[in-house]
């Protein structure tokens, strides 16, 4: 009854062709490519002319298709105004504020009437006469700010790695092990160091010699690919899988939803997007 149920569909539909090939991609080549995200692995190497660096497929290692359910790429820059911390409203804020405010005048005028009452008519008088000017600049700066557009100029900074955040999903069909087990898998131990030495720098020092200062080997380097484009070469910073999922009579999950962060190994520039999209 379950068969019968799982191919039924309404009457006026076309005949669905179901999948026959049941590998680990039982829906590759019935559904559109691009409703795919494919994962490789891809290594470096130098021009020998230039010794500049170029990636190329790593074909000894399996090529991870998922359907990819959601996803965004975040371009960032920082730019910063440093004149700002020059601004002279942060380095003297409450003269500032009682420039702008006009509280310096009031201010004034009552210290003025104070010591005048202490110090008799003269003295009084001297006192206002050389406060006048400072009163007259008070009242010309009420409600101005010396903010300009030079002190408030971004000046750029640095430009951060490309953020790829994706959802994909795996569903097993036939074989949940080869569908959905070995392909979370390879992208699971992709986010980790190949290699982490068990001893010490010292011991493998000892050991291996100056070799033994970097005994270990960092993840290795992905290329994502969907919607006719591909980003290379990325690091897979995070994979997060649920443990709990419909599973078969051997443990192995039948379908998962699983969320991947990954950045670009270096910044980029304008020609890396126009690359991203065929354009010269």
């Amino acid at each position: 009854m379950s068969d019968k149920l799982a191919g039924a569909q309404v009457a006026n539909a076309e005949q669905t062709i179901q999948p026959v090939d049941y590998s680990a991609d039982p829906f590759w080549g019935y559904v559109s490519k691009h409703k795919f995200a494919e994962f490789s692995l891809c290594t470096m190497e130098r021009n020998p002319d230039t010794n500049e660096p170029y990636f190329s497929y790593d074909t000894s290692q399996p090529t991870i298709r998922a359907f990819l359910t959601d996803g965004d790429i975040n371009f960032e820059s920082q730019w910063q105004t440093p004149f700002e911390n020059s601004n002279p409203e942060l380095k003297m804020p409450m003269m500032m504020a009682a420039l702008q405010t006009g509280q310096a005048v009031a201010s004034g005028g009552v210290v003025g009437t104070a010591f005048g009452g202490l110090l008799g008519d003269t003295a009084a008088g001297l006192l206002t006469k050389a406060f006048k000017p400072i009163a007259e600049f008070a009242k010309s700066v009420e409600g101005k700010t010396n903010l300009n557009k030079v002190n408030t100029t971004q000046v750029f900074l640095s430009t951060a790695s490309v953020h790829l955040n994706l959802s994909v999903f795996f569903i097993a069909l036939k074989d949940a092990r080869a569908e959905v087990e070995n392909k979370l898998m390879h992208l699971q131990s992709w986010s980790l160091p190949a290699q982490l030495s068990q001893g010490t720098v010292l011991t493998d020092l000892v050991d291996q010699g100056v070799d033994g200062l970097f005994s270990g080997l960092i993840p290795p380097y992905i290329t994502v690919t969907t919607h006719g484009k591909t980003y290379i070469p990325f690091i897979l910073q995070s994979v997060s899988a649920p443990i709990v999922a419909p599973i078969d009579k051997e443990g192995n999950r039948l379908s998962l939803t699983v969320n991947l962060s990954l950045i670009s190994r270096t910044a980029w520039d304008a020609q890396d997007v126009r690359n991203l999209y065929a354009v010269k």
